[in-house]
């Protein structure tokens, strides 16, 4: 069986595949001219080996596989939970200074309102 192929075998991306392979997990390749390949009763027999009583390695492997991808993710270009949070705290102080200067705007407006009725003379009534 071909790389790819083996990985789906088992049931896992090829990345793992090629991890667990490094740890000794699943068995290495034969080479047979310029191609790996491997034998499916090895695989078979290795992955019986994997304990069930014991944490399965194939989580922790795959756990930190995803904590890596979103790592990348982050690297791309996406923010981050600290950096979301600090945006929108920044967008709500913008929020409240656009009301306060709103609000301040409408009290200066009511004011002057009040002094020019103070200023005014009473109409007399005939």
């Amino acid at each position: 069986m071909s790389r790819d192929e083996s990985a789906r075998y088992v049931g896992i991306s090829n990345t793992t595949f090629d991890r667990m392979v490094q740890l000794g997990w699943m068995p290495r390749p034969k080479r047979v001219f310029s191609r790996l390949i491997w034998d499916r009763l090895q695989l078979d027999a290795a992955f019986t080996d994997l304990s069930e009583q014991q944490a399965n390695p194939l989580d922790k492997i795959l756990a930190a596989e995803e904590a890596w991808e979103r790592k990348y993710e982050a690297r791309k270009g996406r923010r981050t939970a600290a950096e979301a949070q600090a945006a929108a705290i920044s967008k709500l102080n913008d929020l409240s200074k656009a009301a306060l200067e709103q609000a301040r705007t409408e009290l200066r407006a009511k004011g002057k309102e009040a002094a020019r009725a103070k200023a005014r003379p009473p109409r007399n009534k005939p």
